[in-house]
């Protein structure tokens, strides 16, 4: 299931806020952020953007059936993001939403989320290798 969606900035409601609030409309957008919703559940939903967003920040999203739900990004990899809903959607809100995706094509199946696990593990096999490194490096200005 791929949904096309795109961020939108908000009015501001309140002069005391200082970043600006960002909601996320199903269907394409001229103006917005491109955004493709990769899977959705009942308590938050996978997105791929190349629009860099920070773990922690949040948004609005409009899903058909539940109005505005606040979500926050609770990881990241790459151009995926992992987001929580701050409450559970229903249901009906799930499959509205999927209405609005596009349909795969024959034979074809949905790519996999990335797996951070994995992610993580590269990376610290990455960072051991570099801080041997250093350490032969390190030996080597000492011996001098």
């Amino acid at each position: 299931m791929a949904v096309v969606a795109h961020f939108e900035e908000t009015e501001q409601k309140s002069e005391r806020r200082r970043s600006v609030r960002r909601a996320l409309k199903l269907g394409a957008g001229a103006a917005g952020e491109s955004v493709t919703i990769r899977d959705i559940s009942l308590t938050g939903m996978l997105l791929e953007t190349l629009k860099p967003m920070l773990v922690g920040a949040s948004f609005e999203v409009e899903i058909p059936n539940a109005g505005a739900v606040s979500a926050l990004v609770v990881w990241n990899s790459g151009e995926y993001y992992g987001c929580e809903f701050d409450r559970p959607i229903s249901p009906a809100a799930i499959s509205a939403a999927r209405l609005q995706g596009e349909p795969l094509e024959a034979g074809k199946t949905a790519p996999a989320a990335p797996d951070p696990l994995a992610e993580l593990r590269a990376l610290n096999a990455e960072v051991e290798e570099i801080a041997a490194r250093l350490d032969r490096a390190i030996d080597r200005l000492t011996e001098k």
